[in-house]
């Protein structure tokens, strides 16, 4: 675990756009709004409890028998909740997230990125929240490395203290969509870098249990979690 001493502020929203991550880490996403829609052309990033029912059906509702605290989906548009995704041509980006707010400081988001009209390279997804991270004027102890986990694979994690949050993004392919994982712990005297992996490793097998579009609309309603270019 970081040294609780280092206090490098992460920004307020390094990644805020697809999820909004417990402790915020990449793709903004903005509230249901009058002129957000699910369908035809995206004019306006928006998410909502139930807008895209077959990417939250891609979600875990529970991790270890904990139900999650909010469940919802949605789509970015502009330019600036696209993050680098603009580079590579995209203009829409839609997602499903779920997220755990264990308080204190401590919090889970699992979610789906997915293009509307074709796979996602997962190498987008990772290039979007190194940036993100890179980006951020507070961010600190940034690492990234390529462990492999039981199922998911080989996949790309992100570590990096923010304030005395200490987050963990974890990346990779399933077929044509991408899955996010992010594990915020709270830094202090009895933190744990042990159990804060434990908590990463937990949630990404969660997420791999959900193989194949299976849960109902329903679920918990809320704001899911993710870091945003800022």
């Amino acid at each position: 675990m970081p040294d609780p001493r280092r206090r490098p502020r992460l920004p307020a929203a390094v990644v805020a756009a697809v999820v909004a991550a417990v402790a915020p880490l990449l793709l903004a996403a903005c509230a249901f709004g009058p002129s957000f829609s699910t369908s035809g052309p995206c004019l306006a990033d928006g998410r909502a409890p139930g807008a895209y029912h077959d990417l939250e059906a891609r979600i875990p509702r529970t991790i270890a028998n904990r139900p999650a605290t909010s469940v919802d989906s949605g789509r970015n548009c502009s330019d600036a909740a696209l993050g680098t995704f603009v580079d590579h041509g995209v203009h829409e980006v839609r997602f499903a997230g779920a997220t755990w707010d264990e308080g204190g400081g401590n919090g889970v988001s699992v979610a789906v990125l997915s293009l509307p009209d074709r796979a996602l390279p997962v190498a987008w997804a990772e290039e979007f929240y190194q940036s993100g991270a890179e980006g951020g004027k507070h961010t600190g102890n940034i690492e990234t490395s390529r462990p492999t986990y039981p199922e998911a694979g080989s996949t790309f994690r992100l570590d990096t203290l923010n304030d005395l949050s200490f987050q963990t993004v974890v990346v990779w392919a399933d077929g044509p969509i991408a899955r996010v994982v992010i594990v915020a712990t709270q830094v202090g005297p009895t933190a744990s870098r042990s159990v804060h992996d434990a908590r990463v490793a937990e949630a990404v097998g969660a997420a791999i249990l959900v193989d194949e579009p299976s849960a109902g609309p329903g679920g918990p309603s809320g704001g899911p979690v993710l870091p945003s270019p800022s």
